[in-house]
């Protein structure tokens, strides 16, 4: 708003004419500090609290786009909600109460349209990991706790945490448990009960009771993950747009295949509800059983847990979750800022924003008796093709999910077992994506190395311990690239004036001097200490303690056999590190480095003083034939630009 100030008297009025050339008054400076300071607190406030920068301009068209991808989302989150909750060993409504407060807190801080925050298959496979045989109130504290790690490094800033995961081993981490997920779902579809931990677990688990395998729960099993990949591919159909009849076609077809998920549950629970109200008889296979109705009342997360006979406090909870406290929202976060990346391309993914919702979210979640959150692929792609706009699509998918948890609950009970792992299983084997792995061992067997060993100590030491095993490996990848960078050494001629020539092709910081140490005096041993040494520093971005030492300590070697060493566009910035003490010289342009070369070659008498006085008329730089050998090292030291 327009700031207005009243002048009191004639003397004011003279100095504001002259402000141009004179200080403003005190007055003035204050008033405009104040709306600085209050324009920086209303784009914080707008800035955190996403909903105020669009509400205002949110239009008619955009809420009935919100409105069709809301409603479609919260077809497609309602059976896999159920799913993941059972994925996660833990009631059918946990999963629902994890829905219902991510889409409606997303709509308030959330910035991505696309991005839908509820329960997943891989936070509910890590959740089952650290909370295995564990009470229901494990699954909260860990939600509360996940939820306050994440809110703090979206304080803190720590997005370049996530960056220190590569593709690679994101890809490894997601295929392993796509695999684990697999493997503890096929109990499901065979109707058998058992308890596992890991991959091995499950596989060894399934192959010893071959025996108990149930007839109806495969048969169905069976029949509903062929039904589910049928609907998958129903869009791939070839239908003509050119039409109204063609394109509205096409749009069904895409419609029912996002809701296969809807229509499988809905059907398989259809026939077990009038299999047992008919009939009055058992169906032949297992079913989800009772579910409780309503929301949960808001209530802090339990502190205290009553386990094996005894009360836990908050720091023995948190010894029991273990590394979970971390891993969980780290993997969370990745998730949602690998989300956030995909569909906002050419434009800044405010990650620390994401940060901070994510965390509020589960926090709040966690009162509401929610399981750990964050975004998902698959919803982001059903939001994306739905034609979403805003961020106000996840308030209709709350709605449904509420009108779910209040109407539909008494019927989750009829939804059969091997219908919720055929979902599962349905959702994940599209994750394991062996393109990847075929170019990274075509184009950087490090990379397909690194892939490998996350993938295998996932599957064998478990997804915390197989995903710590790939940073480490990709830490690895940059501490072996920081400590032999690769370095081109060549010799090189100037105007007839040979000379080493060393580019490292990366920066140099204290794990990398000692090898480029050991290359420049093979170099210089190799040439039999004849030419001066060359370091190209273009890609020096900074200089540490030890690697300006280092520096010094090759000149040291290099002036011991009476050579010179002469740094290239090294950064006036840089150039303070380097020791004095030693013969370094400093240069930037070619013209400079052939008259130092051209010096150096006098005094070494490799080059005749009168041709070099005959090529210094042509370069235009003048020579005195008189000067002495140490004149001319205190010319090299200063020659620099």
């Amino acid at each position: 708003m327009p700031f207005h100030l009243s002048v009191p008297d004639a003397e004011d009025r003279a100095r504001l004419k002259n402000v141009g050339s004179t200080p403003r008054p005190s007055f003035l400076r204050r008033g405009s500090l104040i709306q600085k300071r209050d324009h920086k607190v209303k784009a914080a406030i707008i800035r955190r609290i996403h909903i105020l920068s669009w509400i205002k301009s949110y239009s008619t068209k955009a809420a009935i786009s919100d409105l069709i991808a809301g409603i479609t989302l919260g077809l497609t989150m309602i059976p896999q909600a159920i799913a993941y909750a059972a994925l996660a060993n833990a009631p059918s409504q946990y999963g629902l109460y994890s829905a219902f407060a991510g889409s409606f807190l997303y709509v308030i801080f959330g910035s991505i349209p696309q991005v839908s925050i509820g329960p997943t298959n891989l936070m509910s496979l890590l959740t089952l990991q650290f909370t295995m045989d564990k009470p229901v109130e494990f699954i909260v504290i860990l939600t509360f706790l996940a939820g306050i790690m994440e809110f703090l490094m979206g304080v803190l800033k720590l997005e370049f945490l996530v960056e220190f995961i590569s593709v690679p081993v994101t890809s490894a981490f997601t295929t392993a448990t796509s695999l684990i997920i697999i493997a503890s779902q096929l109990k499901g579809i065979f109707g058998i009960t058992y308890s596992a931990k890991g991959f091995a677990d499950y596989i060894i688990g399934l192959f010893g009771r071959l025996s108990e395998v149930k007839l109806g729960d495969s048969l169905l099993g069976l029949f509903c993950i062929i039904f589910l990949l049928s609907l998958r591919f129903l869009n791939n159909i070839p239908v003509s747009t050119n039409t109204k009849l063609g394109a509205f076609l096409k749009k069904f077809l895409w419609y029912i295949s996002i809701s296969r998920n809807a229509i499988t549950v809905l059907i398989t629970s259809f026939i077990a509800y009038y299999w047992i109200v008919d009939s009055g008889e058992s169906v032949p296979f297992k079913l989800s059983g009772k579910v409780e109705p309503g929301i949960p009342t808001f209530q802090l997360p339990p502190f205290n847990i009553d386990y094996h006979n005894r009360t836990l406090n908050i720091l023995e909870i948190c010894s029991e979750l273990g590394a979970g406290i971390v891993v969980i929202p780290l993997v969370a976060v990745l998730m949602n800022v690998a989300i956030a990346k995909s569909f906002t391309a050419g434009t800044t993914v405010d990650a620390s924003q994401e940060m901070l919702t994510l965390g509020c979210i589960n926090i709040i979640g966690s009162c509401f008796q929610s399981m750990p959150a964050c975004g998902a692929f698959t919803r982001s792609a059903v939001s994306h093709a739905s034609g979403v706009q805003t961020p106000m699509a996840g308030l209709y998918t709350g709605i449904i999910i509420v009108l779910a948890l209040s109407l539909l609950t008494p019927y989750f009970a009829y939804i059969p077992k091997a219908t919720l792992a055929a979902v599962l299983i349905c959702a994940v084997i599209f994750v394991i994506d062996l393109k990847l792995v075929v170019r990274l061992w075509r184009e950087s067997r490090r990379d397909f190395y690194s892939w490998c060993g996350c993938l295998i100590a996932c599957l064998v030491l478990g997804v915390e311990i197989g995903l710590l095993v790939g940073v480490a490996l990709t830490c690895f990848h940059l501490l072996s690239m920081w400590a032999r960078p690769k370095t081109s050494v060549k010799v090189e001629e100037l105007e007839g004036n040979q000379y080493i020539r060393i580019t490292p092709n990366a920066g140099l910081y204290f794990p990398g001097i000692d090898y480029l140490r050991e290359r420049t005096n093979r170099a210089t041993a190799a040439a039999e200490f004849h030419v001066p040494v060359v370091i190209d520093c273009s890609k020096f971005t900074g200089l540490d303690f030890t690697s300006a030492k280092g520096i010094g300590n090759i000149a040291a070697d290099v002036n011991n056999h009476k050579q010179l060493l002469i740094l290239q566009n090294l950064e006036v910035s840089l150039q303070k590190y380097i020791d004095t003490n030693y013969d370094i010289i400093f240069c930037n342009k070619d013209s400079k480095l052939q008259e130092i070369l051209t010096q150096e070659g006098i005094r070494n008498g490799t080059i005749p003083l009168m041709q070099h006085i005959r090529a210094s008329i042509d370069l235009g730089y003048k020579v005195d034939p008189l000067i002495t050998v140490d004149e001319s090292q205190q010319v090299r030291r200063d020659s620099t630009e």
